[in-house]
């Protein structure tokens, strides 16, 4: 087997993405050697730049494209692969952005005996995320008085239409591309099984792709994080670190802190919740509409480094996943910085679907699980505030999630695949 391996991927440090994250700390912490094709220009969907991350071991090696939009990002890998392709026999391919599995397609078709593993951070297929948008609501039964005319109606009712039109034809390309991927890969990685059970359910072929399929979790680095203690606070500190919008919301949380404001006036005295990263304008208007601005803060994004000294020196920190319920009956999604925060050894605080791979490894945590109801979360908080209540971290379990031990596990396997590669 050639001496290095080449992973296209979109995003790497120092684009501070989750993705990108997700995979240096998985090539970090291996043993092998690997050529990263990745581009370095474009922010968009990321948390922007972060030069602090500075620890790349000798073992990677970045090539950066010069492009800042897909097409021209596939077309310098390609070209890259053509001029360089006989230094490769094995390429991983990393996405989200989909176009790393596209590229991944064309250099099946340029050196067909190259093994090509498919590394999905979410399905491309029926994207629970995209199904939602397909949940509208019926036009004909809209309220007119939310109308400024009968024009402005119709036009409303053309265009949610259209939208329709254009999100089935997305979904039905994307089932299309994702089934054209399992076909060609060698290997494709999943996060976990609930995401690998849901991308093969409806493929008739799905006991050929089950074969291919690998389990590799997200993981955290130890060597990242802060060496210290936590300093007391007067007040017990909830932080929330990520993406939130109004399909990932933080509502019921809200609600629920509004319910123990009103029930103790200098709850300010007690509890301090931060959000760090975006917060949707509905819930930035509640906040100021239910005098929550001196207990709850809206934080900016902070580097991924700060983001995990934070995690370490929080009383609890807040894991919050969409309500899927109406589109799938258990969440697949394993958000990346669940593994962040177990690394960070503090309590969760979670809400989040009681069934799927979130609520599995939170619960094998020790953290505190919820349901998306207000009602409970507000039990749960005032337990906490008032009577001491406390679910201290299974710390041993978290650290099978350490990228060490994560990246050893799929150093066997590329071991293994080469070793079957020197038999034929």
């Amino acid at each position: 087997m050639k001496k290095r391996i080449l992973v296209i991927s979109w995003y790497f440090p120092p684009i501070n993405s989750s993705e990108g994250l997700v995979t240096y700390k998985l090539l970090n912490n291996s043993k092998y050697e690997y050529d990263v094709f990745m581009q370095s220009n474009n922010e968009l969907w990321s948390y922007g730049k972060d030069e602090d991350i500075k620890n790349i071991n000798k073992n990677i090696n970045r090539i950066t494209s010069k492009a800042k939009e897909l097409n021209d990002f596939y077309n310098e890998a390609i070209n890259y692969f053509r001029d360089n392709q006989d230094k490769y026999d094995i390429v991983m391919t990393r996405s989200m952005p989909e176009i790393s599995h596209k590229i991944g397609i064309e250099i099946k078709k340029i050196k067909n005996n190259i093994i090509w593993i498919a590394s999905f951070g979410d399905p491309i297929a029926n994207n629970p995320f995209s199904l939602i948008a397909l949940q509208d609501e019926n036009p004909y039964t809209a309220n007119l008085s939310n109308f400024l005319s009968i024009k402005r109606f119709l036009k409303s009712l053309l265009y949610k239409r259209r939208c329709r039109i254009s999100y089935k034809l997305l979904i039905k390309n994307n089932n299309d591309l994702q089934e054209n991927i399992l076909k060609k890969c060698d290997y494709f990685i999943c996060n976990s099984v609930y995401e690998k059970d849901y991308m093969l359910k409806d493929y008739h072929n799905k006991e050929l792709f089950n074969k291919k399929a690998i389990i590799i979790p997200h993981s955290y680095d130890e060597s990242m994080y802060p060496i210290g203690k936590k300093k007391e606070n007067k007040k017990i500190v909830f932080n929330y670190i990520g993406h939130l919008d109004d399909i990932r919301t933080p509502h019921l949380l809200l609600v629920a802190v509004k319910k123990l404001l009103d029930k103790d006036p200098k709850l300010k005295d007690k509890m301090e919740l931060n959000f760090y990263g975006n917060v949707s304008d509905k819930e930035k208007l509640y906040i100021i509409d239910n005098d929550l601005i001196e207990i709850v803060k809206l934080k900016k994004n902070v580097s991924y480094l700060k983001s995990l000294e934070i995690m370490k020196y929080t009383d609890w920190l807040i894991h919050i996943d969409a309500n899927l319920a109406d589109i799938i009956p258990e969440n697949i999604f394993f958000a990346a910085k669940l593994a962040d925060y177990m690394g960070s050894k503090s309590k969760i605080l979670a809400i989040t679907m009681l069934n799927g791979i979130s609520a599995d490894i939170l619960k094998n945590y020790n953290a505190l699980c919820v349901e998306h109801s207000a009602e409970e979360i507000y039990n749960y908080l005032y337990l906490i505030l008032y009577e001491n209540y406390s679910k201290e971290p299974n710390t041993e379990y978290a650290s099978l999630f350490s990228a060490v031990k994560v990246a050893s596990n799929f150093d066997k396997f590329i071991s293994k695949i080469a070793r079957e590669r020197m038999v034929k």
